[in-house]
């Protein structure tokens, strides 16, 4: 009988041996910008006084378009490894910010029109992105004459979305401000305001991801398309599309005591179009593109290597169809320009050490990123994308932290 027993229960022996499951906790919050510096950032956020000096610095310190981008998620993730398969399934809540504004805009709101007389500010391009949502992730992979092949397919729960899309905008102001001419082209959603609140759902969507890691000579390659995906949000959402002209042409007073509106009235011309609606619409989620080959070296300390690329898409609007210009739309409006990074990691005694060299993405800085990790079958990573900034005080553009814990059993 104790024989009996013993071979049945030693498959599940051998399966606990072989660490067939894994558990893990993941958290990341990131904050970049390519021009808003901590100094400015902290004076906006907990009071203080913004000089002229740090409202110039700003404008200068961005490129022609200021981005700013933030994401915070939380996530756990359960993987189960069997034979040459593994299945994960994976919970995470995210939030994101995305902006990305003209010099023009900004000089308007930091500094007024007064010093651009006789001068156009523009506006094109304007757009402010906010989403919530909550991702159910399962994936699927499986090794096959050693070629790893990896598919996933997520639901969404759309909690919260926001956005502010300006295709065209112009002010002109002419000497003294005798004439102001604003011209602009607006088109605004927001998902029901009267239901917000945590895991409150307001949409719902879908997104896929492939993978596939093979090897060329002594090299690995891994190709990846992630979060390739979108929401739907319900009809109580609302849309708002304006196209706006404004004309000042200034006021002259005979008299001031005979003073009145029809005055102004007879000198300004309004055109408004607006439309405000309750509608459903479609927003996109940030897919995440990469490619990227591996090695090894002689070297104690460089051990392992990884040089890639990593591109973004993401479309304001789903307002194409399938199509190489619909590619296109989304890279050039995921305001992400391509990524270029080079990683490796070092093996020590007590820690596993993963430095990174980037390039691109958000903020086209070259940035140094630095992961410190512990254990074997409870492993814990902290980590951080932007270790240059940590030591530059007040001149900081970005800030970054990840921490995960893993129990493999």
């Amino acid at each position: 009988m104790k024989k009996i027993l013993l071979a049945c229960l030693l498959p599940f022996t051998l399966i606990a041996q072989e660490k067939t499951h894994e558990l893990e906790w993941k958290s990341n919050f990131l904050f970049e910008s390519n021009g808003l510096n901590k100094k400015f950032l902290d004076n906006m956020l907990y009071g203080g006084y913004i000089t002229n000096e740090m409202k110039s610095e700003w404008i200068a310190s961005g490129d022609k378009n200021n981005i700013i981008n933030s994401e915070i998620y939380n996530g756990i993730n359960y993987i189960y490894n069997f034979k040459k398969h593994s299945i994960h399934f994976e919970f995470t809540d995210i939030n994101r910010l995305n902006a990305n504004f003209t010099d023009d805009l900004l000089r308007l709101a930091l500094e007024g029109n007064f010093n651009y007389q006789n001068q156009n500010l523009s506006f094109d391009n304007t757009i402010v992105r906010v989403d919530r949502y909550q991702q159910y992730k399962i994936t699927y992979s499986t090794t096959i004459k050693d070629i790893m092949l990896s598919t996933g397919i997520s639901y969404l729960g759309g909690n919260y979305h926001l956005s502010y899309i300006m295709d065209t905008g112009n002010l002109y102001t002419a000497e003294l401000g005798s004439l102001l001419e604003l011209d602009y082209n607006m088109n605004a959603f927001i998902t029901d305001t009267s239901k917000i609140s945590a895991f409150t759902n307001n949409g719902n969507g879908f997104a896929i991801d492939l993978r596939s890691d093979f090897k060329i000579q002594d090299f690995k390659v891994q190709l990846s398309i992630s979060d390739l995906g979108f929401i739907s949000w319900k009809p109580s959402s609302i849309g708002l599309s304006t196209d706006s002209t404004f004309t000042f042409q200034g006021v002259e007073i005979d008299n001031i005591f005979n003073f009145n509106d029809s005055i102004l009235e007879s000198n300004n011309i309004t055109e408004d179009i607006i439309n405000t609606r309750n509608t459903a619409f479609k927003s996109y989620i940030p897919a995440t593109i990469q490619m990227s080959i591996s090695g090894e070296t002689k070297y104690k300390y460089l051990k392992i290597y990884q040089i890639g690329v990593i591109k973004r898409w993401q479309p304001y609007l789903d307002n194409k169809a399938l199509s190489f210009s619909k590619i296109n739309q989304g890279l050039k409006e995921s305001n992400f320009s391509s990524l270029y990074y080079i990683q490796s990691v070092i093996n020590t005694k007590h820690l596993n050490i993963k430095p990174e060299l980037s390039y691109g993405g958000y903020t086209n800085d070259l940035n140094i990123g630095l992961a410190l990790s512990r254990g074997e079958n409870t492993q814990i990573i902290i980590g951080t994308q932007h270790l240059e900034d940590i030591f530059i005080g007040d001149k900081a553009k970005s800030f970054s932290f990840y921490f995960s814990i893993k129990k493999s059993f």
